[in-house]
């Protein structure tokens, strides 16, 4: 999976929709600078860097 190749999520910036086991991955990656949390949409799984971007919502 090609995370610029993922579905875009309307309701959160357009935010990659990703499933979990990806987004786990990347966080894992992303040394310690990437959260995932769950779309508020129900939009499965979003990563973002809470240091650098506004109006994300990272739980874990």
């Amino acid at each position: 999976m090609r995370y610029s190749g993922a579905l875009r999520c309307s309701a959160c910036e357009h935010r990659a929709i990703l499933e979990r086991d990806t987004a786990d991955r990347l966080v894992s990656e992303g040394a310690g600078e990437l959260v995932s949390f769950e779309c508020p949409e129900g939009n499965g799984v979003h990563v973002c860097n809470p240091d650098f971007e506004q109006g994300a919502q990272p739980t874990g």
